[in-house]
Parts: structure tokens; C-alpha cells; sequence
């Protein structure tokens, strides 16, 4: 005997829920195979579950789409990071710093290269590390460094913090959005495998296939296990068209 099936992508629970759904619009004075309890949670579960699916996918689309905007940002701050940590360290070779690079905390240690900018956390921080020493330098009487300005750094990382924040909201939205989404995947599978359940019980025919049959038009899925389907004859192929096979 084939088995049901029940929907393992969202878009075959929406077709699930709109065809039982279909089933009360056209229902013409007939009997449902279903209660009108049932009809009721029926239309709660569908608009629920595609509100939250329209949700989640908006999350996912703005967290995709404003990761090109953030990488942009992020390679540009990392550009103005390293340029001036260039100009700065051969100014210091020139000796043309005051003080050379001691109020660069850590710059040191890197003996004349510039230090790791591969990530965002590395150029928040030589960004601000380069801020704040230029901004001590100059107050012990050091000339500006230009071409970059240590005030157009400033705004660059100023600029990728803002972006790494916005990204990360974005980023806890989706993560909140697809949380949702898992729990609400089962609770309508639930919902669904308790209306095929119903509907199974309460539609009255002559042969098992013509019921299933019937069941097919309220949306449940069928599926003929691969020794079945070896078995049937084209003609009953044919019939049992509506079926999936597994």
C-alpha cells in the first residue's frame, strides 16, 4: 500500500494548506471531509506560517544583499588602515616622526611591516590604535601625517564599526527569523499530518484507491514504494497519475 507523504520544503506546505483550503471555497453546499473547527485552524495555520515565511525571507534578503555594501566598506577602511600605517612607518624611517612610532601601541613589534588586516576585528583595532597614537604624536607637538588624513581614517573605521553593527543586527534577524521558521515547520506539519488524518477517516468510498484518490484532491500526498510501483499494470499507472513515487 502506498504510504502519505508529508511536505518536506515550504513550499509543499503551502500547496498542502491551499488545497484543503481550496476544498471549503469550492465547497458548494457539499460536505467537507473535514470540521469546521478544522476550517478554521486551517486558515489560522496557512496565514500564519506565510506571514512568517515572508518574514524570514525578507530577513534573508537584506542580510544577503547589505553584505556587498558591508564588504565594500570593509575594504575600504582597510585600505585607509594600511596606506597610512605605510606612510606612517616610512616617514618614521626618513625620521621625519617625532618620537618615531612609540605612541603607536604595538606597531613595534612588527619591525617596519605593516601588521595582519585580514579581518574586521584587526582593522577596528589598528585603526583605532592609529587614531589614538596620531592623536598623542600631535600633541607632543608632531607634525600631521597626510595622503591619508588621520581624520579620513577616523571616519573609515568609524564607518566599517557602523556597518559591522548593522550587519550583525541583520545577521541576529535572520537568525531569529529561521529559529521561527524551524519551529513553525513542524507545528504545521503537525497541523497537517492531524487534517489528513480527518480527512482520511471521515471520506466514505468504495475501494481503498477511490479514497485515496478523493484524499488527493484535499492535498495529501501519496507515495508507491519502488516494489509497488514494479507491480502495476499501465493501466493503473495511468489512473494513479496524481501519485508521487518514491
Amino acid at each position: 500500500m502506498p504510504y502519505r507523504r508529508l511536505p518536506t520544503t515550504d513550499k509543499a506546505r503551502i500547496r498542502a494548506l491551499n488545497a484543503a483550503l481550496g476544498k471549503v471555497i469550492k465547497q458548494d453546499g457539499k460536505k467537507l471531509a473535514f470540521s469546521n473547527h478544522s476550517v478554521e485552524e486551517l486558515q489560522n495555520v496557512k496565514n500564519n506560517f506565510e506571514n512568517h515565511l515572508t518574514q524570514y525571507e525578507l530577513d534573508t534578503k537584506l542580510q544577503t544583499e547589505n553584505i556587498k555594501e558591508y564588504k565594500t566598506v570593509f575594504d575600504r577602511a582597510k585600505m585607509y588602515v594600511s596606506h597610512f600605517i605605510q606612510v606612517l612607518l616610512f616617514a618614521s624611517e626618513r625620521g621625519e616622526i617625532n618620537g618615531g612610532i612609540k605612541y603607536y601601541d604595538g606597531l613595534d613589534a612588527y619591525e617596519g611591516k605593516v601588521p595582519p588586516l585580514n579581518t574586521e576585528a584587526e582593522v577596528l583595532e589598528w585603526g583605532n590604535k592609529m587614531v589614538k597614537g596620531e592623536q598623542q604624536r600631535m600633541q607632543h607637538g608632531g607634525s600631521a601625517i597626510y595622503n591619508p588624513s588621520i581624520a579620513l581614517v577616523k571616519f573609515k573605521v568609524a564607518e566599517l564599526h557602523d556597518a559591522a553593527v548593522f550587519q550583525q543586527t541583520l545577521k541576529r534577524n535572520t537568525l531569529r527569523s529561521f529559529d521561527k521558521m524551524q519551529n513553525l515547520r513542524k507545528l504545521t506539519n503537525e497541523f497537517i499530518s492531524k487534517l489528513w488524518t480527518e480527512i482520511e477517516e471521515t471520506i466514505e468510498a468504495e475501494t481503498p484507491k477511490q479514497k485515496r484518490q478523493i484524499a488527493q484532491e484535499y492535498g495529501i500526498v501519496y507515495v508507491f514504494r519502488r516494489n509497488e510501483k514494479k507491480t502495476l499494470t499501465a493501466q493503473e499507472l495511468q489512473t494513479d497519475l496524481l501519485f508521487e513515487f518514491a
